[in-house]
């Protein structure tokens, strides 16, 4: 019976759109989008964070290296870090192609930055915050790594989010982590991993359930509002729920409580006192 639900419920969410996520193609087809997404942030929210030029800057979850790589473009003398050594490894390959001078890549973890206190002029962590096993003790790691009058910068998707579970490249219906109960998650990703052509698609769905299961802090709107007063040199100067996709929607993503469901994006600029 449950297969034969998973098969129906994947039918109807065959029918619905793909997320808009891209470089799904190859390691340097997700450096270049990330490269793409970190310049358009600059455009967005450089005024918030302030011009990078001559500036040191830390990139908290740098992954493959482009959004590292655009903020180094802006003239700022950038450090990515990332959890992962195969990330830190393919970040390197990407920039050293690149003429721009190459940013320092090192494999850390936001709990344990392997920083001095005060350095960093600006910290960048964008699509990371949601991935940390303890977001409070990273913010504290940020804060003390941070100078006075240093910039924070993140930009999150909160669990209650639409694409919340991360799970998009496979099962398209959002909500899905809060909507469908976990056997029908693991029957949506076999399907999916059937159709396309993975070889042992039972191995793949285990994996990719133990990455949602451990990989995702469920962070949501009010709990990183909580974390952050607990860290009090940190003041947030701009904030903002984004929704995930049309902007007409962003008066929703303002309700109260409700309004995690339409929050594609939380944006958060804080900067450090004295």
């Amino acid at each position: 019976m449950k297969r034969l639900i998973a098969r129906i419920v994947y039918a109807l969410d065959r029918r619905l759109p793909r997320a808009r996520v891209g470089g799904r193609e190859s390691g340097e087809a997700y450096s270049l989008w990330e490269y793409r997404t970190g310049k358009a942030l600059l455009d967005e929210y450089g005024d918030r964070i302030g011009p990078l030029a001559g500036k040191l800057v830390l990139d908290v979850g740098c992954g493959l290296g482009g959004k590292t790589y655009a903020y180094a473009e802006a003239g700022a003398r950038v450090v990515g870090v990332d959890l992962s050594a195969a990330c830190v490894s393919g970040s390197r390959a990407f920039a050293a192609d690149r003429s721009t001078a190459a940013p320092f890549f090192v494999a850390g973890d936001a709990r344990r930055l392997p920083f001095a206190d005060g350095v960093f002029d600006v910290i960048v962590a964008n699509d990371s915050l949601e991935h940390f096993s303890d977001p409070l003790v990273a913010l504290m790691e940020f804060e003390r790594t941070l100078r006075p009058g240093g910039v924070l910068a993140l930009f999150f998707t909160p669990w209650g989010s639409p694409l919340g579970s991360h799970l998009y490249d496979y099962i398209r219906a959002p909500w899905c982590h809060l909507v469908f109960p976990e056997w029908l998650l693991r029957e949506l990703l076999v399907l999916a991993l059937v159709e396309r052509g993975e070889a042992d698609p039972g191995s793949r769905m285990r994996e990719l359930m133990r990455e949602y299961r451990t990989e995702l802090n469920r962070i949501t709107v009010a709990g990183y509002r909580r974390a952050m007063k607990r860290v009090p040199r940190l003041s947030v100067v701009h904030e903002m729920r984004r929704p995930p996709k049309y902007r007409v929607l962003a008066p929703l993503a303002r309700i109260p409580v409700a309004g995690e469901l339409f929050t594609g994006t939380v944006v958060s600029i804080a900067v450090k006192g004295s």
